[in-house]
């Protein structure tokens, strides 16, 4: 897509998977500013069942008027199309891979493989900021947080940071990305470790849309926009911040049945107990322990867990607005 200064279009990526032929489409939108500015990238729907971000990048094209706006706004609607239409929660369904785990991608992987490749080279490579909107899938209860990753490029973890701030959310989430051993595979971890400021925003819940939920990243992505310049406007602040680091996905190691014994904003301390998994007859097999003082910030809500899958998320409290 290219065009003219003022105006908006929409339409499809369409791409071949080389192995097999099949479609790999996304629904993506371009507005064109009437005047010069950054290329703001927002995308929805990286988890096919997170419903609130999804419905926050449809109607941020929608509302942003091309004569308003200074630079370029690029949103992706909903990334993996596959999982959306077949109500599937994490997982692109072609190869059961979390897209989280695919970027940058190469275009003779697996299918997610394929389609991180492709977005890559057509949306992610050619902008200049990032938003990555998450809404808590299936089986997830959780309170709204960002996430601004560290590289290690100071200017740039900056600017990801003020990006977290302004997105008006309470929770906002350090996350390293600069371990050159283990380097990133979201989509918003190689945007930051390439040197460009980027963010993961969680607002949802249990694939629910909710337009309380929705408004929250409509609200934030609106504060984005004018924090970047993109156009003129009050940023809304009504939040005050609790900031994380030490961010821990605990993950189960084994087959059974998850009972969380907290719920997302507990405050815990290192050692305590948050959740036991039992076996198919009742008897527990294996407890969950906080790794750190912190706060709770996701629970799976579904008992039915396999290794791998993530159970409770929570971070060590760094700090808090100075207003507090």
């Amino acid at each position: 897509m290219a065009g003219n200064k003022g105006t908006k279009e929409k339409g499809w990526l369409e791409f071949k998977y080389r192995n097999t032929g099949e479609p790999i489409r996304f629904p993506v939108g371009t507005v064109y500013g009437s005047g010069d500015g950054p290329t703001l990238l927002v995308l929805g729907g990286m988890h096919g069942s997170e419903y609130a971000g999804i419905e926050a990048a449809i109607r941020l094209f929608n509302e942003v008027d091309p004569s308003k706006l200074k630079g370029t706004l690029k949103v992706g609607m909903i990334y993996n199309l596959p999982a959306f239409v077949n109500n599937l929660g994490f997982l692109i369904p072609h190869d059961g891979r979390n897209p989280c785990s695919t970027f940058p991608g190469t275009p003779i992987g697996t299918y997610g493989e394929a389609m991180a490749y492709y977005f890559d080279q057509e949306m992610l490579s050619k902008a200049d900021y990032f938003v990555e909107l998450h809404g808590g899938d299936i089986p997830e209860a959780l309170t709204p947080f960002t996430i601004h990753p560290a590289s290690g490029d100071a200017e740039a973890d900056a600017k990801s940071k003020a990006m977290s701030m302004a997105y008006n959310i309470p929770i906002v989430v350090k996350d390293d990305v600069s371990n050159p051993n283990d380097p990133p595979h979201a989509a918003f971890g190689v945007f930051q470790a390439r040197g460009k400021p980027a963010i993961l925003c969680e607002s949802g819940q249990q694939g629910i849309l909710k337009m309380e939920e929705m408004q929250t990243h409509l609200t934030g992505l609106r504060n984005v926009m004018v924090h970047l310049g993109m156009f003129d406007g009050q940023i809304v602040n009504t939040v005050k911040r609790i900031f994380l680091e030490d961010y821990v996905q605990a993950r189960s190691e084994i087959d059974g049945m998850w009972y969380s014994k907290v719920v997302p904003n507990d405050l815990v301390k290192k050692g305590q107990v948050v959740g036991e998994i039992r076996d198919y007859f009742g008897e527990r097999i294996m407890e969950v322990k906080a790794s750190a003082d912190g706060i709770i910030t996701m629970i799976r809500t579904s008992p039915a867990v396999k290794p791998g899958n993530v159970i409770v998320e929570h971070g060590r409290i760094a700090g808090r607005d100075d207003s507090q």
